[in-house]
This record gives structure tokens, sequence and C-alpha cells, in this order.
């Protein structure tokens, strides 16, 4: 799959996301959200399609329940994953045995038996990528 290359400001980030602005702003400024895209002096926050991914997960952890800090740590450590592994199809927030949460990365080619993995919030990132894409093409073709 070719990927969509996005290149967004913040606030157009969250919009597209589904990520109240508001609220973000909140999490950013208690550092519950550590892989903000960086900004240089005198530039705004670009968001690239990675950093979208991660936004967009970090918004429907916020909607499973899970408090900014997690939400932030989980949808940090998926960006991170999908940085490095750029064809991933699907990454996963998983219980392991112990009773904690591991981020899990699916390859097409390499998907784990179900019974590894009982209890997961699953993210298709194809299907996530298609509809950035989609609010942000809707949104242009909206009249100004």
């Amino acid at each position: 799959m070719t990927s969509i290359r996005f290149d967004l400001e913040i606030a157009e980030a969250c919009k597209t996301a589904q990520v109240p602005y508001e609220d973000f702003v909140s999490t950013v400024m208690a550092g519950s959200y550590p892989c903000l895209p960086g900004v240089a002096p005198g530039s705004s926050r670009r968001f690239d399609d990675t950093d979208l991914l991660a936004l967009y997960i970090y918004g429907r952890l916020l909607a499973f329940g899970f408090g900014a800090l997690r939400a932030g740590e989980y949808a940090c450590r998926a960006h991170a994953v999908l940085k490095s592994q750029a064809q991933a199809e699907s990454v996963s927030i998983a219980l392991t045995a112990d009773g904690g949460k591991r981020v899990v990365v699916e390859q097409e080619s390499s998907l784990p038996p179900p019974a590894k993995l009982p209890e997961k919030i699953q993210f298709d990132i194809g299907a996530i990528r298609q509809l950035l894409q989609r609010s942000i093409e809707g949104r242009t073709a909206e009249p100004a």
C-alpha cells in the first residue's frame, strides 16, 4: 500500500483525527503525550502521517475509557513502532499474561494465532489511513 503523506498543523490534525483540540493541548501541557512532533523556533508543529495515526489511536483509546496519561503512553508506543515498521498492517494494545499491556505490531504475513493474544484492542492501520484521507479530502472539497 502506498503511504498517504500528511503535513498538518496541530488544530487541523486534531480535527482530522477526531480528537478535541483543547483536551489534546491539556494532555500535552501535562506531559502525557511524549511523541508530539518537534517544532523549530518560529514555526508551527506539523503532523506527518505517522503522527496523525498515533493521534487517531490516542483519541480512540480515550473513547475506550483509557485516561489521558495511558492513552498518550500507548499511542506514543504505537507511534514508535509505526516509525520503525512503516508497512505494519495492524497495531494492537494487548494484555500480557501478567496483566500488563503491550503494543503489538502485526504484519499481514505474520498474524499471531488468536489464542496468543486473547484480549486486545486492534487498530487496522490501512483502514485508519483511508479514514484520515477521506476526512482531509472532505474538508478540502467543502466551500470556504
